[in-house]
């Protein structure tokens, strides 16, 4: 049976989600899913690996500002854009929820307009015959300016998936395709109807895969937090103070009028014996990670793990994502300081 060949289009501030995808989808034996970093071998042309991307029966896109501001993510959009079937083929994954707004859209027409113009400025005063292959590079920044919006407004106006829902659906959609195999649901009848009783060994999740799946939501949160923080800044007249203090701990700081109005402290720590992500007003750099506000801690329904709120007696029922657990925290400990 033929492979379903995948390419993962992201950029490398992204790596943490893109590999969470490429991890779901080595479980698929008829997917196979390209990753750059991988594919292109030391010394080899990315340029030629970027023009098989057409070849590729689908494209993953992870969009976020750093994508959109880079040279070579806009390249494999450019060379996905030259099928003509394009929009039928490609599953985007809209990290940076922002670009839902026009004005925002138009920054990144006008980012790669003046980009533009800086090189073309440049290049100006270069003789023509010492030029080289920059004006190779002028016609490629020119082509993501004078396409870049009409890409952003298909983006835009496409129902996306919820980034910790997007694999299931990516393989929901290629299975109502008929390009991978449908799963069966009960392979086990032909036992039922002749009686014979079919034991089933359980499956247990792991700490080491619990634990692992709180970092990766507390990368993912945090992330997330910053481009919140930067919305606010730009739309609510607020300043934000967004400091890493180590690996294991993140505060921001809010200040209205150039008072500082809320700090939080987003930290890992264990309860009980598992990881789980802290929430603290208390930001003293001396006092450590001991006080809490919130909790959030894992849970695991049908051997499928979510986020669940620990301190507080309205959620603590409700799988979470790691989206719903920023929403969570806007709205207990940060909205109430922006009236």
């Amino acid at each position: 049976m033929k492979k379903f060949e995948i390419f993962l289009s992201y950029n490398w501030c992204d790596s943490d989600i893109a590999d969470n995808i490429k991890n779901f989808f080595e479980k698929n034996t008829d997917i196979n899913i390209h990753q750059d970093k991988i594919d292109i071998k030391k010394w080899s042309s990315i340029r030629e690996y970027m023009q098989s991307i057409p070849e590729m029966d689908y494209t993953i896109l992870l969009i976020s500002d750093a994508y959109l501001k880079s040279s070579n993510c806009m390249y494999e959009v450019l060379e996905v854009m030259r099928d003509r079937k394009y929009k039928e083929k490609i599953f985007p994954v809209v990290i940076d929820k922002k670009i839902y707004d026009p004005i925002v859209r138009t920054k990144y027409v006008k980012y790669w307009q003046d980009e533009f113009n800086k090189l073309d400025e440049n290049l100006s005063e270069i003789n023509y015959q010492n030029i080289g292959n920059l004006g190779s590079d002028l016609k490629h920044i020119q082509n993501i300016a004078a396409n870049i919006a009409e890409f952003l407004d298909l983006i835009t106006s496409i129902n996306n998936p919820e980034i910790s829902d997007v694999c299931v659906a990516i393989e929901n959609k290629l299975r109502e395709k008929n390009f991978i195999a449908v799963k069966r649901e009960n392979n086990d009848d032909i036992f039922k109807r002749i009686g014979i009783s079919l034991e089933k060994e359980d499956i247990e999740i792991t700490d080491w895969e619990m634990d692992k799946f709180i970092l990766d939501c507390f990368k993912i949160i945090n992330k997330l937090m910053f481009e919140l923080c930067e919305s606010l800044e730009a739309k609510c007249n607020i300043n934000v103070n967004k400091m890493e203090k180590d690996s294991e701990t993140y505060i921001y700081q809010f200040y209205k009028n150039g008072k500082l109005i809320k700090s939080i402290k987003i930290f890992l720590s264990r309860f009980l014996e598992n990881m789980s992500i802290g929430i603290s007003d208390n930001v003293d750099f001396i006092s450590g990670n001991n006080s809490w506000n919130g909790m959030y801690t894992v849970k695991n329904v049908n051997n499928k793990l979510f986020l669940k709120s620990e301190l507080s007696m309205n959620d603590v029922e409700k799988n979470m994502s790691s989206e719903d657990v920023v929403k969570d925290i806007y709205e207990k400990y940060i909205k109430f300081y922006l009236k």
